[in-house]
């Protein structure tokens, strides 16, 4: 690890309940760096949300406080790891059960600004080379996980999603706005996405959508392998299995509707 990254992240681990409140010259004290080098420190770290200055009243006036504050975007960061913790146990038994059921990798991937980040896999027994692992991004519009969670996204967000610039990762992946908008549609009427070479070249994948208690789609599950254990003209097989499996998870979110496909 970078010494600038790790004072960093030393600098943060000083804030906890029984001290979230810390001025400069209190961690100058503690933390041995110049005063210099430290006010660039808390500086970048409050231009970037990770800590705030709240104001406080000095006689008719309100002034920055010469305290400093764990921010809003550490909340934020929390809230989105804690569900991550939390979606990940209540899907793993799930997930081995669809694992066991058609020996293929399994996948749990989760919406993350314009990207989807796949949060916890299973391999198969037979593993093969694919494009994913826990903690790896790919964009909304390229692989079938992150692709069906895009075609339940606000037509905002799929703007988002397209206004950035595009890469062609394998020979299957979609750039254009006609083959991914047709690709949404095909999601949101289908209930689920289906990719060859989009990635890694020549593997598939077949993702289905789980939703919230809020009815938003903010993750998806997959199976993936080579493309000649997951042909098209069988996905019919492979379905019913995920559709089932979504259908269990979105229950354990507090999704309280009938499951939308194939049930």
């Amino acid at each position: 690890m970078s010494k600038t990254l790790e004072k960093g992240i030393n600098i943060l681990t000083l804030f906890t309940e029984e001290k979230p409140s810390w001025r400069l010259d209190e961690l100058a004290n503690v933390t041995d760096i110049p005063k210099p080098t430290l006010h660039r420190f808390l500086k970048t770290f409050t231009d970037l949300g990770v800590l705030k200055r709240p104001y406080v009243q000095s006689g008719s006036q309100l002034v920055l406080s010469d305290h400093y504050l764990l921010g809003n975007k550490l909340i934020e960061l929390g809230a989105i790891a804690s569900n991550s913790i939390e979606i990940r146990s209540l899907a793993m038994p799930y997930m081995k059960m669809l694992q066991q059921k058609f020996d293929l990798a399994v996948q749990l991937i989760m919406i993350d600004e314009t990207d989807g980040l796949y949060i916890e896999k299973i391999e198969s027994l037979k593993p093969v080379l694919l494009y994913t692992r826990v903690g790896r991004r790919a964009p909304l519009y390229a692989g079938a996980c992150s692709r069906i969670i895009l075609s339940f996204q606000s037509e905002e967000k799929i703007n988002n999603v397209l206004q950035k610039p595009r890469k062609k990762y394998a020979s299957g992946t979609p750039v254009t706005d006609k083959d991914i908008y047709e690709h949404i549609e095909f999601g949101k009427t289908n209930g689920y996405a289906y990719s060859v070479s989009e990635l890694e070249e020549g593997t598939v994948s077949i993702a289905v959508p789980i939703f919230g208690s809020n009815r938003e789609v903010e993750y998806s599950i997959s199976i993936a392998g080579i493309e000649s254990l997951l042909p098209k003209e069988k996905i019919d097989i492979f379905l019913e299995g995920l559709w089932s499996t979504a259908a269990s998870i979105s229950a354990e979110l507090g999704y309280s509707m009938p499951y939308p496909y194939g049930l």
